[in-house]
């Protein structure tokens, strides 16, 4: 791992120097390039997907799907209060294109294909969070001088993204070229690649709601790469994991180490009793036992002695049991060591839970069980192998084949789709982005608890938004186009409209 902000710094003095006009010949700096290399654009490019949020936004997305309840303040998050996001991303994408741009000038097609990877994840992003958003027109204003680009709908998004997605893999599998700059996979293509199919296989899962209504064709192209690894390799184990390993050097630190918040962010109600229900001792990795249940006694691999708080409930009450010593927080790891674990943004083992879905609704003929229980495993063992827990804990193999057949666990089709959905749940704690949330707003499971009388969302206090809406920069500057979409989808640009994917 790069220190990131050296690396943006330094980027955004280079692309500077690279898109000055031509200045007196006598005026230029021999030492500053004018155009940047593909590897250096892909080393920051590469870093903004798989670096997590810094400090206290970490918790943000734990707060809201209640893995963790925050004990400083009251928020916006925990108590289920949405209002609009920022079209930041799009800045993204453009550095993306120049990466391209600046492959094409020097013939090296490795960064063409990785950056069709680049521009599907982020404009996937884009769409998760608003529904309808530029995609046809995107980044053309540097070019062509569009800077009031139409909004695609969310279908065609979708199917930008797949296609972006087939021409990286298509792209990788055919080059010789060498991957510079590469913090992720030490230039390793296929591992690019698998990432590359595996995310596919993401998009197209998130797609479940409209299999069968929609010109995407999503079962059928979830199969395809499912029944063909030679063109389409995915992740075969915890190995391809697309994951940011930390170390002892400055800013390139876990991104709660040795912060100031250390104190606030404490074990929710709903994770912990799901935990301890399970007698699933990943729960000794992600807490700490209550101050009470040692002063009275209780050992580190007790589950008595983990007690989370309801984050739906009055704050009031929440700091009354904090107070009171009855409250877990949060594993020290999390804030006391430099390399608290990898965060992982795309996973193995969410990939297993993904074609066990795929598998549970008919998409594919494999056996659901086989990939649920794999999931379970991969996980398990990237604690065991990435994280400390307690002296006295172990979540050996036989640990593991116990708990997959343990009654709560063991897989039942009848409801595979919640069990596949919990365990992923599970599995996400402090990583993988917003994926259950998105999760949860597809398929209701978790069913995660609401409170109306505490709810921030005003208007709808029995539901937890669905979406973002809208920056007031588009309002203000390309105000018919977003205009339009709003009208096209909803009635109103509102945080419980439904976008199309979950129509």
């Amino acid at each position: 791992m790069k220190n990131n902000n050296f690396i943006f710094s330094f980027l955004i003095i280079l692309v500077f120097n690279a898109c000055t006009g031509n200045f007196d010949e006598l005026g230029k700096n021999p030492n500053s390039p004018e155009e940047v290399t593909p590897g250096l654009l892909f080393t920051s490019a590469s870093l903004n997907i798989a670096s997590p949020s810094y400090g206290k936004t970490l918790f943000n997305h734990p707060m809201l799907v209640k893995q963790v309840v925050w004990t400083e303040t009251i928020e916006s998050y925990q108590y289920n209060f949405f209002d609009r996001a920022g079209f930041g991303t799009y800045s993204s994408i453009r550095n993306v294109v120049k990466m391209m741009e600046e492959a094409e000038r020097t013939n090296e097609d490795v960064y063409i294909g990785l950056g069709h990877f680049l521009k599907a994840w982020h404009f996937y992003s884009l769409t998760m969070t608003f529904g309808d958003v530029p995609y046809s027109e995107a980044s053309l204003g540097e070019t062509d001088g569009l800077f009031d680009p139409i909004y695609d709908t969310q279908e065609d998004v979708f199917i930008g993204v797949l296609d972006n997605l087939e021409k990286a893999n298509t792209i990788l599998a055919n080059t010789n070229g060498v991957i510079n700059g590469d913090v992720v996979y030490n230039g390793d293509v296929l591992s690019w690649r698998k990432a590359v199919n595996s995310f596919s296989l993401k998009v197209l899962i998130s797609l479940s709601k409209k299999a069968g209504n929609s010109t995407i064709n999503i079962a059928q192209k979830f199969a395809k790469i499912i029944n063909d690894p030679s063109t389409y390799p995915i992740f075969t184990s915890n190995d391809d994991n697309l994951q940011l390993d930390f170390s002892d050097v400055g800013g390139e630190r876990y991104p709660f180490w040795n912060t100031t918040h250390a104190q606030y962010p404490h074990m929710d109600e709903f994770i912990t009793e799901l935990l301890k229900r399970n007698e699933d001792r990943r729960l000794f990795f992600f807490a700490a036992p209550t101050q009470q249940a040692l002063s009275g006694g209780l050992q580190t691999d007790d589950f008595d002695a983990y007690v989370g708080a309801d984050g739906t409930s009055d704050f009031n009450d929440i700091v009354a049991q904090e107070a009171s010593k009855n409250l877990s927080r949060i594993h020290s790891r999390y804030y006391e060591n430099f390399d608290a674990e990898p965060y992982v943004t795309a996973s193995y083992w969410e990939l297993q839970f993904n074609i066990a879905e795929a598998a549970q609704r008919g998409w594919i003929t494999n056996n659901a069980a086989d990939y649920y229980n794999e999931g379970i495993r991969a996980n398990i063992q990237f604690y065991r192998n990435n994280a400390i827990s307690y002296d006295n804990v172990s979540v050996n193999d036989s640990y593991i084949n116990d708990y997959i057949s343990s009654a709560n666990v063991l897989y039942n089709p009848s409801n595979g789709i919640e069990q596949i959905l919990t365990q992923k749940y599970i599995a996400s704690f402090i990583n993988s982005e917003y994926t259950v949330y998105y999760d949860y707003r597809r398929t209701g499971f978790p069913d995660l608890p609401i409170n109306p009388s505490t709810s921030l969302n005003v208007g709808s206090e029995n539901k937890i938004p669905t979406r973002w809406r809208y920056p007031q920069s588009e309002l203000n500057y390309n105000t018919v186009n977003v205009e339009e979409a709003i009208k096209r989808q909803y009635s109103e640009d509102n945080v419980n409209s439904l976008m199309w994917i979950l129509k």
